[in-house]
C-alpha cells in the first residue's frame, strides 16, 4: 500500500554516512554520491552558455546558431572571435549539458527506486517516484509560464511519469544500448521535423536553380519567382520583426506572462509532435544504464575514463569542426547549417556528452582538482535552486529590470554575463551550504514529496 505521511515523516538531522537511515526518506546530505553532485554542478553551469542566447536577445533563425540577431554575429572586428566562440560552444556545450542533465535525472530514478526496493518497499518506491515527478511537473509549469519559457524540468517529469518506472530493473548495458538507439534515431528524426529541414532543402534547390537560370539569361519559373520574392520580402521585414521582438523582450513582467506562456506550451508541444523529445528519452535511458554500470558513480579507473573520453571526442569533434567550417564557408546558409550541423546532431551530442562526463570523472579525485570539484558539488547540491535563480537573474537583468539589456549586447559579450552568473552561483552555493543542508527549492521539493518538513539547518 502507498506510504502515509506519518510513515514518511522523520528527522534526518543526525544521519551520517554509514548510519542506518530511517526507511522511506530522502538521502541525507552526508550520504550523497559526490560524483553525481560534481557532474550536476558542471551541467548546471555549462547549460547557461547556451541559454544565455535566449535570455539576452531574440534567438537566431536556427536553434543556437547566431543568425538574424539584433546584434549580428560574425561581422566586424570580432567576427573571428564570434566564430571561435560558436565552435567552442558546439564542441563542448551545445546539447551536451542538456543531455548530461537528462542522464543524471535518469540516474536519479534508479538511485531513488533502488533504495526503497532494497528494503522490499516497492509500494513506497512507486509512491515516492510519482510524487517526486508530479511535484517537479508543477514546478516546471510554474517556471515555464511565469519565469522563463525554456524550462526543461516539466519535460523530465513528463517523460519519467510516462515511461521510466517500468525500465528501472533493466540491465545497465541494455539500457545504454536502448538509450543510444532511441536517442540517436528518434532524435535525428525529431531534429529533421522540428527544423523542417526537407522544406529548407527544397528552398535551397529552387534558389540554386534560379541563380543558374539568371546566369544563363533564362526565364525564371513561377516557383523560382515566388521563392526570390519571398526571400526579398523576408529581408525587408527583418528590421520590423527584430524591433517587435526587442519590444516584447523588454516588456514588464506582467506584460510578458501571456506571450511567454504561449511560447512555452508551443515549444513543448512541438518537441513531442516532432519526436525530438526522444533525444531526452534516450538520454535518460543511458543515464540509468551508466549509473548501474558504475560509470556515473566514479567506479571506473582514471585510465578507462580517459579512454572513453578520447573515443567520444574522436566521434564528435570531427563532425562538429567540419560542420562549422562548411557552414562558415557558405555564409551560414540555413540549408548548409542544417545539413552539416543538425543532421548528425544527436550522434555527436551523445558522444561528446559522455566524453565531457568522462573527463570530469577522471580528474575529480585529483588533489589539484579537489577545490574545483568541491565548488562544482556545491552548485550540484543546489542545482534546482540555482537553475530557477539563474532564470530570475537573467530575466531581470535583460528584460524586467531597469537596464533593459535584451538585444543590446554582442554575441561574444554574452560570455561576460555567463561568467558573472557563474561567480554568483559558486559563491552563494558555498555560503548557503555552510548553514543549510539543502538549497531552498530542494528543501521545498523534498518536503512536499515526503509530505513532511525536512530539517533545513546543518
Amino acid at each position: 500500500m502507498p506510504a502515509t505521511p506519518s510513515e514518511l515523516c522523520f528527522d534526518l538531522s543526525d544521519s551520517k554516512l554509514g548510519d542506518a537511515r530511517p526507511a522511506g526518506g530522502p538521502t541525507p546530505p552526508a550520504s550523497r554520491i559526490a560524483s553525481l553532485d560534481v557532474l550536476r554542478g558542471f551541467a548546471l553551469l555549462g547549460i547557461l552558455v547556451l541559454n544565455i542566447e535566449m535570455f539576452s536577445g531574440p534567438e537566431g533563425a536556427l536553434h543556437d546558431v547566431p543568425l538574424g540577431l539584433a546584434k549580428p554575429a560574425f561581422v566586424g572586428w570580432h567576427a573571428g572571435l564570434d566564430l571561435a566562440i560558436f565552435a567552442a560552444k558546439w564542441m563542448f556545450f551545445e546539447g551536451k549539458m542538456r543531455t548530461l542533465f537528462s542522464m543524471l535525472y535518469g540516474a536519479g530514478i534508479v538511485l531513488l527506486t533502488q533504495r526503497f526496493e532494497a528494503r522490499a518497499e516497492d509500494g513506497k518506491a512507486a509512491d515516492i517516484f510519482c510524487r517526486r515527478n508530479l511535484w517537479l511537473l508543477l514546478f516546471g509549469l510554474i517556471h515555464g509560464t511565469l519565469i522563463w519559457g525554456g524550462d526543461i524540468l516539466s519535460q523530465y517529469a513528463l517523460i519519467a511519469l510516462l515511461l521510466m518506472f517500468p525500465f528501472r530493473r533493466v540491465g545497465g548495458r541494455r539500457l545504454v544500448i536502448l538509450g543510444a538507439v532511441v536517442g540517436i534515431l528518434g532524435g535525428s528524426l525529431g531534429v529533421l521535423r522540428m527544423s523542417d529541414a526537407p522544406a529548407e532543402f527544397r528552398a535551397e534547390r529552387v534558389r540554386q536553380e534560379a541563380a543558374a537560370a539568371a546566369a544563363h539569361h533564362q526565364r525564371l519559373s513561377a516557383e523560382q519567382d515566388s521563392m526570390l520574392a519571398s526571400d526579398a520580402r523576408e529581408a525587408s521585414e527583418a528590421p520590423a520583426r527584430i524591433a517587435r521582438q526587442l519590444q516584447e523582450g523588454r516588456a514588464s513582467y506582467a506584460e510578458s506572462i501571456a506571450p511567454r506562456a504561449e511560447a512555452y506550451f508551443g515549444f513543448v508541444e512541438a518537441l513531442f509532435r516532432s519526436g525530438w523529445i526522444l533525444e531526452v528519452v534516450g538520454s535518460m535511458f543511458i543515464g540509468m544504464g551508466l549509473f548501474k554500470l558504475g560509470f556515473l558513480t566514479g567506479e571506473l579507473s582514471r585510465r578507462r575514463y580517459l579512454l572513453i573520453a578520447a573515443a567520444g571526442y574522436a566521434v564528435a569533434l570531427p563532425i562538429i569542426l567540419s560542420g562549422v567550417e562548411i557552414s562558415a564557408r557558405h555564409g551560414f546558409a540555413a540549408a548548409t547549417v542544417l545539413r552539416s550541423l543538425f543532421l548528425p546532431y544527436p550522434l555527436e551530442v551523445f558522444a561528446a556528452s559522455i566524453a565531457n562526463a568522462s573527463v570530469i570523472l577522471a580528474v575529480e579525485r585529483s588533489r589539484w582538482f579537489r577545490p574545483v570539484a568541491r565548488a562544482l558539488a556545491n552548485v550540484g547540491r543546489t542545482a534546482f535552486s540555482n537553475y530557477i535563480l539563474t532564470s530570475l537573474i537573467c530575466q531581470f537583468a535583460f528584460g524586467w529590470g531597469p537596464w533593459k539589456l535584451y538585444g543590446s549586447i554582442e554575441y561574444y559579450q554574452q560570455l561576460y554575463a555567463v561568467a558573472a552568473v557563474w561567480a554568483f552561483n559558486l559563491v552563494v552555493s558555498a555560503l548557503w551550504l555552510r548553514v543549510f543542508r539543502f538549497g531552498p527549492l530542494e528543501w521545498a521539493w523534498r518536503s512536499l514529496v515526503y509530505w513532511c518538513p525536512q530539517p533545513m539547518r546543518r
